[in-house]
């Protein structure tokens, strides 16, 4: 029986142990002695997906994704990442992350073009800037654990 246990807890996403690692390593980029650091990360995700995925940019117009430097845009990229952060935070409270991930759900099957495609687009974008940022990131929890949070978020979108 605890074998079985242990086979199935092995297949899980986003393992108790990979939340602590995720905790850890969002800290050490995310912290509040780094909050001049926070807007210039999500600049740098985006600059990855929109130079991966053009056709992204087009999704940001309403937030100024052609000035990537203006206050629009900046204040969009604290938005996404600060969402990020309070999913990240909730990892460990299934319940609270699930009514906060219906929330942004709702906010992203409103707007034209989202897709669940456009979260992975980002995961990769984040698994590409993180390890800039994060000393000995580990990418399979990221994965794991972002793809738990992306999947919440884009159930109800189209692919």
């Amino acid at each position: 029986m605890l074998g079985l246990l242990a086979y199935a807890n092995a297949g899980c996403r986003c393992s108790a142990d990979d939340i602590k690692t995720v905790l850890r390593d969002w800290q050490s980029v995310w912290g509040a002695e780094f909050t001049g650091r926070r807007v210039s990360i999500a600049q740098a995700v985006f600059a990855d997906l929109f130079s991966n995925v053009p056709a992204a940019k087009g999704l940001f117009k309403r937030v100024n994704a052609d000035s990537p430097n203006s206050p629009e845009f900046k204040a969009h990229c604290i938005r996404v990442v600060n969402g990020l952060d309070l999913a990240i935070n909730l990892l460990n409270d299934p319940a609270a992350l699930e009514s906060a991930m219906n929330h942004l759900s709702k906010q992203h099957g409103e707007r034209d073009g989202v897709t669940a495609g456009g979260f992975a687009a980002i995961s990769d974008s984040f698994s590409r800037v993180l390890p800039r940022v994060i000393p000995g990131f580990n990418a399979d929890t990221w994965i794991a654990c972002f793809s738990k949070i992306a999947d919440m978020i884009s159930g109800g979108l189209p692919a």
